[in-house]
């Protein structure tokens, strides 16, 4: 799975960047081919970013849920 970090969040995405393949937000919406999809699309940088980091902060919540082991008797 490839990822992309802005400071503390990270979603998936399907571009790569980097040693380590992954891709920040920064990088996301500074990327020319990720701006002419989201021209044609429609889609401003402000909308996408604020996608972006929604995905992460949902996806970094699911983590954190699933890093722990179930309670319960």
């Amino acid at each position: 799975m490839i990822a992309l970090f802005s400071s503390e969040y990270c979603c998936s995405v399907g571009a790569t960047a980097g040693k380590n393949d992954e891709l920040t937000i920064t990088e996301a919406l500074r990327d020319p081919l990720i701006a002419i999809v989201m021209r044609a699309d429609g889609v401003t940088s402000e909308e996408f970013k604020r996608l972006l980091e929604a995905a992460a902060r949902e996806l970094k919540a699911n983590l954190a849920k699933s890093s722990f082991p179930p309670t319960g008797g």
